[in-house]
């Protein structure tokens, strides 16, 4: 039976014992965060989620505390937790300053830069500007996650894992899957897991990309290990590759 002409709140019997009752958005989202024991922010409640809601200065109000509840724990499920907290914010931000920059040093040629928004806390925020066509190395994240936020443009991001456990430390070549392939666009999201979907890249379109990297230090700081991806797949699938580890000479 449609129950879409039900009132908010109505509640009707459709079978001996069983019953249906109409919920508004409000109520599922607060029922979620109750699931869950995350706390949902005032705009949250008053249903401001659009993009374009939040100045920088307020996302940090409001994701600082809640960020700060939520980084201990750092299994893969209270990892998805934060980031996807994390995430739920950022997507609501307005443009955000943008800082003073300098080359990335994780190109794969020129055009690709960094900077530094203030304010984070356990997180630090990364602003990222790439110059049209420009492409950022893969390379795997060991010590902190991410959450990676589109501002301008677009650009096209690849997760990779080793398939098995992870080992950064491995000397001869070994597989890696391609877990996802997505158009980063403004105000898109993509999540990088210390378990999962942990080694990426990306390549700038035609206009360029910028946004923001979310990225929290939860392991002891190591050297990145950049991967050497073979051009021609191993599987019928087209997702897993021959790869090997990489790792640059160190700045003098």
């Amino acid at each position: 039976m449609d129950d879409s002409n039900l009132e908010i709140g109505e509640s009707r019997e459709i079978a001996p014992g069983v019953t249906v009752e109409r919920r508004s958005v409000i109520q599922l989202l607060t029922g979620a965060a109750a699931a869950l024991a995350l706390p949902l922010t005032p705009r949250l409640l008053a249903g401001e989620t659009a993009r374009g809601t939040l100045t920088f200065d307020e996302f940090l109000a409001e994701a600082n505390p809640i960020a700060g509840k939520l980084v201990a724990d750092t299994t893969l499920a209270g990892q998805d937790r934060y980031l996807l907290t994390l995430a739920s914010l950022a997507v609501r931000l307005a443009d955000v300053e943008v800082p003073e920059l300098r080359d990335s040093e994780q190109g794969v040629g020129p055009g690709t830069f960094v900077g530094f928004n203030p304010g984070g806390d356990p997180f630090t925020v990364l602003h990222w500007k790439m110059q049209p066509n420009s492409a950022i190395r893969l390379h795997a994240h060991t010590y902190g996650n991410v959450v990676t936020l589109g501002l301008e443009g677009e650009a096209m991001v690849e997760n990779f894992e080793m398939e098995g456990d992870p080992d950064f430390t491995l000397k001869t070549r070994f597989s890696v899957r391609r877990t996802r392939a997505q158009l980063l666009t403004p105000g898109g999201v993509n999540l990088v897991n210390l378990k999962r979907d942990y080694i990426h890249g990306m390549t700038a379109g035609a206009k360029g990309a910028r946004g923001l990297d979310i990225t929290t230090k939860i392991r002891e700081k190591e050297p990145t290990p950049y991967l050497d991806l073979a051009r021609k797949p191993l599987s019928a699938s087209g997702q897993v590759y021959e790869a090997a580890w990489v790792f640059d000479a160190p700045k003098s």
